[in-house]
């Protein structure tokens, strides 16, 4: 079905709920993958086994959703992002272009942890352009994670990161700049 959108005629009845999903050419989908109504998944994209991607979900061409990761509902993943294994990725969250999520990554969107009422407008963070999230690393709600920023494995981030900053430690706090030789440009 690469290259063209799904119907509902075309899997089980009640998978799609009357939105097409659409799956761009050479995609690469893992077994048990689970994908909900009005997911996009871009060109040559790659969802590993056992992921789950939510109503709505963008993912951008060239990106990678490690596998028994799951992707909220109206996420949007960009182009060539890397979220590697057991990733969530909360509601409300946007994950630009060239971003890097290690393993096991949590990224949350409710600091009241559901102490709040109906009118409550969840957070999720912002991961901007070519930023690098270790693996471990807990990203609170509304957080914005910086342009060619970079956490440590196992941070907790609880304030934004500003771009090309390394943070590290619980709560994340400010190590010193990215060097120039580990940013993107020098990469390609």
């Amino acid at each position: 079905m690469s290259g063209s959108a799904l119907k509902p005629s075309d899997l089980a009845p009640g998978l799609l709920l009357g939105a097409d999903v659409h799956i761009g050419d050479a995609v690469m989908l893992g077994g048990h993958v689970v994908i909900h109504a009005g997911v996009e998944i871009g060109e040559g994209a790659r969802v590993g086994d056992h992921a789950q991607i939510r109503n709505g979900a963008m993912i951008g061409a060239g990106a990678t959703i490690g596998s028994y990761s799951s992707i909220d509902p109206g996420v949007s993943i960009g182009e060539r992002s890397s979220i590697q294994t057991r990733c969530y990725i909360t509601a409300g969250a946007v994950v630009e272009a060239d971003v890097f999520v290690g393993p096991g990554v949590t990224l949350t969107n409710d600091n009241t942890m559901a102490r709040h009422g109906p009118e409550k407008e969840f957070e999720g963070p912002t991961l901007r352009r070519a930023c690098r999230v270790g693996g471990g690393s807990v990203i609170c709600p509304g957080v914005e994670i910086g342009e060619e920023a970079f956490v440590a494995a196992g941070a907790v981030v609880t304030a934004d990161v500003e771009p090309r900053t390394v943070v590290m430690g619980v709560p994340a706090r400010r190590l010193r700049d990215v060097p120039p030789a580990d940013l993107l440009e020098n990469w390609r």
